[in-house]
């Protein structure tokens, strides 16, 4: 690859924001970069992520562990993709732990078991009765790969945490959620903090660099996902009253038994003022979309929904994050105008439900221009990496 290139190895999924990996990687480190995706052998095709020379199809099997493990050998980085079961377990099996950096997705880590002091989900969601389908799948899951290798069941539970601890190189998107995972001791305490995002804004807002909403529906939530917290949501809005706003709901990705409970109960409460998206459509076609919504509400407790967030914003919309969320500090200490769900999003605010004025879409732009470009997360990137792997 040449004497001063950083051969990276990438083990991954087949999830959508894989392809913006790809792209942000291959701008820094162009012809470096090798993705491994570990594909079921009967789906012989990928659902999000693009083929190209640099992507290959593992199939799953019983020396999909040590294959792995083996392919990291011969690269002097190795950037896992979500501190999975598979991930974190390849990353415990290596005797070259000095070479991994974990991207952290956020659900890894946030757990009850984790966080038993705070809530990810409100009273309204946490009463909600469906069938554990999706813990029925990590079940499952964990015990392919307790078949895979050595590890009791237990042992294979605790991979996530048991990794994001020895970890040397941690990713995520700002400070506050590094210092929020190292207070709660999950990461070392001289783990290195490496910035990064899957959505610098030229690549989630291609052809819509200029564009600004001009609806004023109300977006809530980003997917399926009970730490949405969709029910409190809807709480606040009937309190506030919403006329003849449309209350849009993206309810493509994630837990399907939730997206129809949900479904059900935005019909029941808003008739035909409300609309789901049901079905994963282009980002274009998404963007077109969203620019009707000049109001969002993510009342997500946790990091999460960032893309939507840095896009909605950029936009122009009127933000509404809970302040239990390490991004709503982070905007606030950067300088972005967003709002507290919990202070601001009440009947007696007389903007409560207005559109942000140029004035303040500009000052947003302006903030998110200098920390967001495409251009500021390459560099932090490679600086980061080049430091660190040399």
């Amino acid at each position: 690859m040449g004497e001063n290139k950083i051969s990276i190895l990438h083990i991954a999924s087949d999830e959508k924001f894989i392809n913006a990996a790809n792209y942000i990687f291959e701008k820094a480190f162009p012809g470096c970069n090798h993705f491994l995706i570990p594909h079921p052998r009967f789906k012989g095709y990928l659902t999000y992520v693009e083929k190209g020379n640099n992507i290959e199809l593992v199939p799953f099997g019983k020396g999909l562990i040590k294959m792995l493990a083996g392919k990291t050998k011969n690269y002097r980085c190795v950037v896992l993709h979500g501190i999975t079961e598979i991930n974190s377990t390849v990353f415990l099996q290596s005797k070259e732990r000095d070479k991994f950096i974990g991207i952290l997705w956020g659900a890894e880590l946030y757990t009850e078991e984790n966080f038993s002091e705070r809530r990810l989900k409100g009273p309204l969601t946490s009463a909600i009765l469906l069938p554990e389908k999706e813990e029925k799948y990590r079940e499952k899951l964990k015990k392919i790969i307790g078949k895979m290798v050595r590890f009791n069941p237990a042992t294979i539970k605790d991979a996530a945490k048991m990794a994001a601890s020895e970890l040397q190189y941690f990713c995520v998107p700002y400070v506050e959620e590094f210092n929020l995972f190292k207070d709660k001791k999950l990461i070392q305490e001289n783990c290195n903090f490496i910035p990064f995002t899957y959505y610098p804004l030229e690549y989630i807002l291609k052809g819509h660099e200029t564009s600004v909403v001009y609806g004023n529906d109300i977006l809530v939530g980003n997917s399926a996902s009970f730490t949405c917290n969709h029910l409190e949501a809807f709480s606040f809005l009937s309190e506030i009253g919403i006329e003849n706003r449309k209350i849009i709901v993206p309810l493509s990705y994630g837990d399907s038994e939730y997206a129809d409970y949900i479904q059900a109960k935005g019909n029941e409460i808003y008739n035909g003022n409300f609309e789901s998206l049901r079905n994963f459509i282009p980002l274009q076609s998404y963007i077109n979309v969203m620019l009707r919504c000049g109001i969002v509400i993510m009342n997500h407790y946790r990091q999460q929904a960032l893309g939507n967030i840095f896009m909605m914003l950029w936009l122009g919309s009127r933000v509404y994050l809970n302040e239990s969320n390490s991004v709503y500090h982070y905007l606030k200490r950067i300088g972005i105008i967003v709002f507290s769900i919990g202070k601001d999003l009440n009947k007696d605010n007389p903007s409560v439900l207005e559109n942000l004025s140029l004035q303040e879409i500009e000052q947003n732009r302006a903030i998110l221009k200098k920390t967001m470009e495409e251009k500021q997360v390459i560099n932090t990137l490679k600086d980061a990496i080049s430091n660190y792997f040399q």
